[in-house]
């Protein structure tokens, strides 16, 4: 029965291989699209000449396209002989403008609406246009993907005293904690102890048992309090990734046994000949964690959909990389170390600072006249100096540095804060880009019971005005009817992270933040508006005053949050921290009513229909759909 299951399955997907086939050849005009395997994996491929033009991968599950699916696909593209490849597409029907669509062009990169045809192509004039080598290993990434996978099933299922998945997979990374440090440390050792390296070995967690998980207990208590593991942050403050009562809650000897298995077939840490490897392991990890998270119950937070934090940090990117090609790169004068510096106060498990991450990477491997070890430590200076997260939530900073080490930055600078709203976590003024999801509090904070915080936010207030410093800090107060601003009664802390993220950025700096609908349209909440961008003079048109010019506004759809919970309509706020001459321009306008998945029966269903892609295509193409 089982033969002829697995028969069935791979006709079907012969049948979408040979459907893609018709597609591209009799609908789009690609004559010499053909069957090609690709690293073991069987796809179809259309050439124009020797340059392959399309890369199509048909999944084996041929449900929904999974986030898995779609990082393969790109993985293919990059790595097709005399790739990579225009664009590729992942598809689970072979129909045109249905699945998954990426692009590989030179100064793209990115996910794409659809996949122009051979007429159009064909009329390209840059359509050999010279790119750099792309770094991908799609069979590595399958095999890390899988096993990472099949780790959380066993695992999940052995009965740990684990709350949910979400502490499942923060148990499972004290363990990937542990395995990166033995690999910086092969002498590690516990007094009284067999090296740990003898120890972490499922031949010998196997045969001692009990005795042999005490032992890597005992391990991982030494190694969470040493400094080398304390994040130093702007205020010189050093930030254990753990607290001294933290402990591993698995029990079993047949789990570490499992995950010492799968861990010891790879090197977790970044050394220069293992870069590769690092990014591909970052994208597997980053995978198995949104397939696997739980947004209720466990650690009760939602991460940012991927769609959503691509869709930000794309505009980001191309604005930054428009106006100053070199910023990314450039070294501070006195110091010599990487100026640009990237940040999310409520960074969760990293995901906006890894997708910026990505972005530097692909960057940086980009550049001319430097070879790959240059380009690995380059690389490396940027994320150890240039990115910085917190969050409330230990397990949340556990996840997010282990994120961020397997994607390059072995030390992440994620830090956990009481509040980012007033930690000295951060230094003003010291960001060039900050990405982030804030809380949203129905009935807000109120001062009768957050006096010293709401006080704090009133750093700028003087003689009932806002100064408007770079530094300064003001929606602690609103105006009255007669414009004289004073403390206010309760106020949505996302009013206060505008505030607080306008006040961490550099001049010239960006903001990519999402906020609930009614900060933006609300009467109530004009003053704020005008506090960003300023009033506009009726007479000339211009807005006069404010902190920051407003670059553009999306709206999301509801089931963007639906899983967390949150009933709020939401947008994501683009702003730009406003420089001497700056003024107030056109405000790109966009509504999303879909962000490529629904929620059915509590859980995420892939759609396919995203239209974030085209909303940030646009808003690359130029100022078309704007509003003054």
């Amino acid at each position: 029965m089982a033969k002829k299951s697995s028969k069935k399955k791979e006709a079907t997907r012969d049948s979408v291989i040979a459907q893609t086939l018709n597609t591209l050849r009799d609908d789009m005009g690609y004559d010499d699209a053909q069957q090609e395997d690709i690293d073991g994996e069987s796809c179809v491929v259309a050439r124009n000449g020797k340059q392959p033009v399309i890369v199509v991968y048909v999944p084996e599950q041929l449900g929904a396209i999974t986030p898995a699916d779609e990082e393969m696909a790109v993985q293919l593209g990059a790595v097709v002989d005399e790739g990579p490849a225009d664009y590729v597409w992942a598809t689970v029907n072979g129909k045109q403008g249905e699945g998954y669509m990426y692009s590989w062009l030179p100064d793209q990169e990115c996910q794409v609406s659809e996949i122009p045809s051979a007429e159009s192509i064909n009329m390209k004039a840059d359509k050999h246009a010279a790119r750099a080598s792309v770094s991908a290993d799609p069979a590595r990434f399958k095999e890390l993907q899988h096993e990472f996978d099949e780790l959380h099933e066993q695992v999940y299922a052995s009965r740990e005293p684990v709350d949910g998945s979400n502490d499942l997979t923060a148990q499972l990374c004290k363990l990937i904690f542990l395995k990166m440090h033995l690999e910086r440390d092969r002498d590690f050792r516990v007094t009284g102890d067999p090296l740990f390296e003898q120890v972490f070995q499922a031949d010998y967690i196997k045969e001692h048992k009990a005795d042999a998980v005490a032992a890597i207990k005992r391990a991982f208590n030494e190694a969470k309090l040493l400094d080398e593991y304390a994040a130093t942050d702007d205020a010189g403050h050093k930030d254990p990734i753990f607290d001294p009562d933290d402990y591993i809650k698995f029990n079993q000897p047949a789990t570490y046994a499992r995950i010492a298995e799968m861990l010891n077939r790879h090197e977790l840490t970044s050394p220069e000949d293992t870069n590769l490897e690092d990014d591909v392991l970052g994208r597997a990890f980053d995978v198995m964690l949104r397939g696997k998270f739980e947004s209720k119950g466990g650690m009760g937070i939602y991460l940012t959909p991927q769609q959503v934090r691509d869709a930000m940090v794309h505009m980001a990117f191309f604005d930054i990389l428009k106006e100053d090609s070199g910023k990314i790169t450039r070294r501070d004068a006195n110091t010599g170390k990487p100026s640009f510096h990237v940040c999310d106060p409520c960074c969760g498990s990293a995901g906006f600072l890894v997708t910026a991450m990505r972005e530097v990477r692909k960057h940086v491997q980009k550049l001319l006249g430097l070879t790959s070890e240059q380009q690995a430590e380059l690389i490396r200076d940027i994320f150890a100096e240039g990115f910085v997260g917190a969050d409330s939530s230990p397990n949340m900073v556990l996840l997010a540095r282990i994120n961020m080490a397997l994607h390059g930055d072995p030390k992440a600078r994620a830090f956990r804060t009481e509040n980012s709203l007033n930690s000295d976590v951060f230094a003003a003024e010291s960001y060039d880009l900050i990405l982030t999801n804030p809380p949203f509090k129905k009935g807000g904070i109120k001062s009768s019971e957050n006096s010293d915080l709401i006080e704090f936010f009133q750093s700028d207030i003087e003689e009932n005005e806002p100064n408007m410093s770079g530094g300064g800090l003001a929606l602690g107060a609103k105006p009255d009817s007669k414009g004289k601003w004073k403390t206010v009664n309760s106020i949505d802390p996302a009013v206060l992270f505008i505030d607080r993220c306008l006040q961490l950025l550099k001049p010239g700096g960006r903001l990519m933040i999402v906020l609930p609908d009614g900060i933006l349209c609300n009467s109530g909440d004009r003053y704020v508006r005008e506090y960003l961008m300023g009033k506009k003079d009726e007479k000339t048109g211009r807005f006069v005053g404010g902190k920051a010019i407003v670059k553009a506004v999306v709206s999301l759809p509801p089931v963007t949050f639906r899983l967390s919970g949150a009933g709020a309509k939401t947008s994501f706020l683009y702003l730009q921290k406003k420089q001497p001459g700056d003024e107030q321009g056109p405000v790109f306008m966009a509504v999303a009513d879909n962000v490529g998945f629904d929620v059915k029966q509590n859980k995420e269903v892939i759609t396919g229909e995203n239209d974030l892609v085209k909303i940030v295509e646009s808003y690359k193409s130029g100022p078309t759909n704007v509003q003054e």
